[in-house]
């Protein structure tokens, strides 16, 4: 399965991308940069009179390369009700109803799972009768990630339209208990089990139209079966390049995510025990 042959390689680079030791000019120019291209024209507006930037991307980037680099270098200062303010905006970005309805549809692909099973095991479901069943499982799925995405991404929009509301924030970082785009039920299925359906269908699709064909020219007869034989071969290899192409996406939607958490990190004030001993 391609996540299985991709996945220690990713592994190892996500961990080398968040793990990697840059000097604070270095990594706070990084987490401007990937800062800048993630939040929206509007945010950038509402944050530029903090920086003293003007309205270009470029100039706004630079000038939070140098508001991040003071707290990378110099620590932050404490904001009383820093904390208290971002549990109340991520009480508030929870998105409760789309999160109820990415469960009820899972649970709806559970269920049909479930009851298709069920009836291959009593013998009493044909294969033409198990069609209604899978297409409400790939149709449930399917609802869910996209469900699931667009919580998610409310969700970080309103953590970020927070951020820029409160002068200095994006160079301490948000101090939230759970992280942006933090991960749900619907995407992480479709993630995991897309590639590998595509590759098992993709397989199966090659060797039926193999089979198909070479009994075609065994039997030396040109039977309706045979022109299926070029669309299963066919299907067969783009379901298999179409694997390999999500398995690439997913690797580069991982990377951007590592970024993001990086430039997105919350660098509070030093506790005491923090602070070197006094020489």
């Amino acid at each position: 399965m391609p996540t299985d042959l991709f996945g220690g390689r990713q592994a190892a680079h996500l961990r080398a991308v968040v793990n990697a030791d840059l000097l604070p000019e270095e990594r706070a120019s990084a987490d401007a940069l990937v800062m800048t291209a993630w939040l929206s024209a509007a945010q950038r507006a509402q944050y530029a009179p903090t920086l003293r930037s003007g309205p270009h991307p470029e100039e706004f980037a630079q000038r939070l390369a140098d508001e991040r680099r003071v707290v990378l270098e110099e620590g932050a200062d404490p904001v009383a009700d820093e904390l208290e303010s971002a549990a109340l905006a991520e009480r508030e970005a929870r998105q409760v109803p789309l999160r109820i309805l990415e469960g009820v549809l899972l649970a709806v692909a559970a269920g049909a799972v479930v009851w298709m099973v069920l009836a291959a095991m009593g013998g009493e479901a044909l294969p033409e009768a198990m069609l209604p069943g899978i297409v409400v499982v790939l149709l449930a799925v399917v609802s869910a990630a996209v469900v699931g995405d667009v919580a998610t991404r409310r969700r970080d929009r309103s953590l970020l339209d927070w951020a820029v509301s409160r002068p200095g924030q994006l160079g301490r970082g948000l101090p939230l208990r759970r992280p942006l785009q933090g991960g749900s039920a619907g995407p992480a299925v479709v993630q995991s089990l897309g590639p590998a359906l595509l590759v098992g269908s993709g397989v199966l699709a090659i060797v039926g139209g193999a089979a198909v064909l070479l009994i075609t020219l065994m039997l030396r007869e040109d039977t309706g079966a045979a022109a299926l034989a070029p669309w299963l071969l066919g299907g067969g290899a783009a379901a298999l390049v179409v694997a390999v192409l999500a398995v690439y996406l997913r690797s580069r939607r991982l990377l951007r995510l590592a970024r993001r958490a990086r430039a997105a990190a919350w660098i509070g004030p030093s506790s005491p025990q923090e602070e070197p001993p006094a020489l």
